[in-house]
């Protein structure tokens, strides 16, 4: 079986960086939010997250 694989380089006009940019912006904050969320998550637990319940019992 023979694979072919190709190359490309990109041009993009400075309108199309300067869309690429807004969204990796939008990926870096979204991405730093979620980070804070887990962080702030697992400092809030009284025990160590690899030995808490993720559920409780009711009865």
């Amino acid at each position: 079986m023979l694979t072919l694989t190709y190359e490309f380089k990109l041009s993009p006009s400075q309108q199309q960086i300067a869309i690429i940019e807004d969204m990796l912006a939008v990926c870096r904050k979204v991405w730093n939010y979620a980070l804070r969320e887990r962080k702030y998550w697992i400092n809030s637990r009284k025990c160590a997250v690899n030995s808490c319940l993720l559920y409780q019992d009711l009865f």
